[in-house]
């Protein structure tokens, strides 16, 4: 996929701006390239964490598309006493995004250039297991406040998924066919009744990590 990161500034170049020659073009795109080893996984038939880990129609054509627009780029700066004065951060929604497109609820989400720990903590709030590598140990230390902070992000996120497709169901002009199992609301396909939505309800340190207690969001919420 090519990540079309929309500037924060409208004005924004680079070199000498309308006075030519030494202006260049601005790096506003990055391409997230997608592997998959030998055949790929498979799931028995109606397997419970695959159909629970179900995207919405909606989602499905905007994440599954060769250009991504809706992204912005993250800050790379990073606090006083960081152990570098620049980061290789991108924003949450990235891996939040990858991470429900290609595995299911209760998965092992590999990050071997953990930084800030960003991958981890979609990871955590999508219902994911999550071990990240990194050589520098301050960077693992400087992360129980982005953990801590946690479960408000993880019930927003999905709090907006829910609040997203109501709003698509209530605009579309075909009413979808099937009703969700878990919520008062119509899907498009039959894939996406059994659909849950996981937030990260709790975050514990412990001496190798951090435990997670996650729950299905309702639709209430």
């Amino acid at each position: 996929m090519l990540w079309r990161k929309p500037t924060n500034a409208p004005t924004k170049f680079m070199g000498s701006g309308t006075l030519p020659p030494n202006a260049y073009v601005t790096l506003e795109h990055e391409h997230v390239l997608v592997f998959r080893n030998g055949d790929g996984r498979s799931f028995a038939a109606g397997d419970d964490a695959r159909y629970a880990s179900a995207y919405f129609w909606e989602e499905r054509n905007r994440w599954f598309s060769d250009t991504w627009d809706d992204l912005r780029g993250a800050d790379q700066s990073l606090d006083a006493g960081a152990p570098r004065e620049r980061s290789a951060a991108f924003p949450f929604e990235l891996p939040y995004r990858l991470i429900a497109m290609y595995s299911t609820y209760g998965d092992r989400v590999l990050d071997p250039f953990w930084g800030t720990g960003t991958t981890t903590l979609a990871a955590m709030a999508a219902g994911r297991d999550s071990v990240g590598v990194e050589r520098d140990p301050r960077f693992a230390a400087a992360f129980d406040d982005r953990a801590a902070r946690l479960p408000a992000v993880a019930t927003e996120r999905g709090r907006r998924r829910l609040r997203d497709h109501r709003a698509f169901v209530a605009g579309r002009a075909e009413p979808p066919g099937y009703e969700a199992t878990h919520y008062d609301f119509p899907v498009v396909t039959k894939a996406e009744r059994e659909i849950r939505v996981y937030t990260a309800d709790a975050v514990s340190p412990t001496p190798g990590g951090y435990r997670v207690r996650h729950r299905a969001l309702d639709g209430e919420e």
